[in-house]
């Protein structure tokens, strides 16, 4: 993953305490921090120290002249959309006995999904500039409902400037049922039922459209 300016498709894995370095080299680690579940304990000196440390020990970065380091180009187009997102999408995945999730980060020309893992690791893929990302968003969905039945996925997205404020998100769901039929509850609260994953993805589709202006409005 040598690029993330919207032609790269590679995934990256990083640490809590990579993210945590980058986030504590910018002015504006609140937001983000806050939705990667970070804590005031992700930003000691000996956490900021690992997180360097295996920056360098994996090439992702490297120092120059004088103090200054110098980021490969992916983990540098990561650590500007965290300093300065635009909004996010937080799709949350719950069944009976499994929980999971991701998160989209859009920063206007950098857009990615986190799907956080065990040992604080965190899965990065970067979402290309000219796609659609509830095709994204609805994947995550899909991989999960049709996994667990039954089972939920909620898709909650605000603004940065909402969520630094505290404004509820927008929010719809979409619910696989063990008869196999699917379940929507729209922004407004209304609710659809449809026979196949595909005809409610559509209803979703629509939904997430309202919701932020991080998608085309048709289709």
């Amino acid at each position: 993953m040598d690029a993330m300016d919207g032609t790269a498709t590679e995934q990256l894995s990083m640490t809590a305490a990579e993210l945590s370095f980058l986030l504590a080299s910018g002015d504006r680690p609140g937001e983000a921090s806050r939705l990667l579940g970070l804590t005031d304990a992700d930003r000691t000196d000996a956490v900021l120290s690992a997180g360097l440390g295996s920056l360098l020990l994996r090439h992702l970065a490297a120092p120059v002249e004088g103090s200054r380091l110098e980021l490969s180009p992916a983990v540098a187009a990561i650590a500007a959309a965290l300093h300065r997102p635009r909004a996010f999408v937080q799709v949350g995945l719950t069944a009976d006995d499994h929980a999971d999730g991701a998160l989209l980060f859009d920063a206007g020309g950098i857009r990615f999904m986190v799907g956080a893992r065990t040992y604080r690791r965190y899965d990065i893929t970067p979402v290309a500039a000219d796609a659609d990302v509830r095709d994204s968003l609805l994947a995550v969905a899909d991989r999960f409902l049709h996994r667990h039945r039954p089972a939920t996925a909620t898709f909650n997205a605000a603004t940065a400037a909402d969520f630094a404020r505290g404004a509820q998100p927008a929010r719809a769901t979409l619910a696989s049922s063990a008869d196999g039929s699917w379940q929507v509850v729209g922004v407004d609260g209304t609710e659809s039922t449809a026979a196949g994953f595909d005809a409610a993805a559509a209803i979703v589709r629509g939904e997430l459209a309202k919701m932020l202006p991080l998608a085309p409005a048709s289709g």
